[in-house]
């Protein structure tokens, strides 16, 4: 038995910032503009994740570099939001989800990269030792 727990209803929220807005209300121009403002941000990353694969070094600084290249188009988002009067944190929550999202997936890509650019260099002296 769990002491202290509430059994009943959830009583909905008093006062705060996120009191009078609902999800429900956002316009589908709204909804359009945010989702652009995510699919210029992902495409963002990976023109610059092509473009900096080339280059040779650390992943996670590269990473930094385009991650930092991209953010601006992450305004978009904010603009819209802000136009339908969505809350501060329920913005940079969503802003938050979508940068983590675009991170870890751009992590993968240059860490797969990276692994594959290492065992290729692993092979070239260990095929030059059986042609000796």
């Amino acid at each position: 038995m769990l002491a202290g727990c509430q059994n009943g209803p959830r009583r909905p929220p008093t006062g705060g910032e996120d009191a009078g807005w609902q999800a429900s209300t956002l316009s589908e121009q709204t909804i359009a503009r945010a989702n652009d403002a995510v699919r210029q941000y992902e495409r963002c990353l990976n023109s610059e994740a092509w473009a900096g694969v080339k280059q040779q070094g650390d992943p996670r600084a590269l990473g930094d570099r385009i991650l930092h290249a991209c953010e601006s188009h992450l305004e978009g988002i904010k603009t819209a939001y802000a136009d339908e009067k969505v809350p501060d944190s329920v913005t940079e929550r969503y802003m938050r989800k979508t940068r983590s999202r675009g991170a870890q997936s751009l992590m993968r890509f240059l860490q797969a990269v990276a692994a594959q650019r290492a065992a290729q260099e692993a092979e070239v002296p260990a095929d030059s030792k059986q042609n000796n």
